[in-house]
């Protein structure tokens, strides 16, 4: 008796493969968190040794928001807690794989941890005061701000761009809190270990995150599923053979948090020595 053989592969974007390629500008961001017409960029440096150094998120929004906004919105899960430790709050962003950490001054609020969950389950985390400190800096911006000791405000006014330079960090002279972004602006925050400032390295996007999806037979059809994320897409392909041509089976799903899943219409039974595989495709 012929059968056909069931194959499931998880293929993200081509542009997610490729993504440990060094960012050159906004439109080598993967990820976005928030909607909007404006653009910025937030960069996570951990200086742990881990390969790469460091990664880029994308943020979009409308209005005024600043870049304490943007962190959060990016942050899966934010935590904010008193100086004593107790809890204040906690909110939630677009990246479950990022948890922040936030400490309430009398100035405001400032990072204490970041922590980043990679697609092989490795955890990048660095901690503030412990063993040093999460060091601020931007490009691009229009603000007044008054250095210690002076008495006459300076002007910070860098254009924003969505290209990515070489020395374009200036450790920031205030607050994630009350730097206001502006369309290209760039940020990043680098652990200071042994509170020793670490300039920004050129990051990479971080990847799409992908699901782990899984395949059972219903009345004679595949059922391909797997657990969606929302502001993601999702499409189902198929091939005989994984040179393909990978073809689709039916439109894109936006995600909704919840599990997805594709039927491919085209019975297991009487398809002789055929094989088949599947893949699923995640955009933004």
């Amino acid at each position: 008796m012929k059968k056909t053989f069931l194959g499931l592969l998880l293929a993200a974007p081509l542009a997610c493969l490729q993504a440990q390629a060094p960012v050159q500008g906004f439109n080598d961001i993967r990820f976005w968190a928030g909607s909007g017409t404006n653009q910025a960029a937030l960069v996570l440096q951990w200086n742990d040794s881990g390969i790469p150094a460091s990664l880029v998120w994308g943020y979009r929004w409308n209005g005024n928001a600043t870049g304490l906004d943007m962190l959060r919105a990016v942050a899966g899960t934010t935590r904010i807690a008193d100086l004593a430790g107790d809890p204040l709050g906690s909110d939630y962003g677009a990246d479950a794989r990022l948890a922040l950490d936030l400490v309430q001054y009398s100035f405001g609020l400032s990072v204490v941890s970041l922590d980043y969950a990679d697609a092989q389950g490795a955890q990048r985390t660095q901690s503030d005061w412990d063993s040093g400190y999460w060091e601020y800096f931007i490009r691009g911006g229009n603000f007044e701000y008054t250095n210690w000791g002076e008495a006459e405000p300076s002007l910070y006014a860098i254009p924003g761009s969505p290209d990515y330079a070489a020395g374009m960090w200036l450790s920031s002279p205030i607050g994630a809190g009350d730097r206001p972004l502006i369309d290209g602006a760039w940020d990043a925050y680098s652990f200071a270990a042994g509170f020793a400032s670490q300039s920004v390295a050129q990051p990479v996007a971080v990847p799409i995150p992908l699901p782990v999806p899984y395949c059972t037979i219903v009345a004679s059809k595949p059922h391909i599923a797997a657990k969606s994320e929302a502001g993601f897409n999702y499409r189902l392909y198929s091939a005989s053979n994984l040179e393909g041509p990978w073809l689709p089976r039916g439109g894109g799903v936006p995600g909704d948090g919840q599990e997805i899943v594709f039927i491919d219409e085209t019975p297991v039974q009487g398809l002789g020595a055929e094989a088949r595989f599947y893949r699923i495709e995640v955009s933004q």
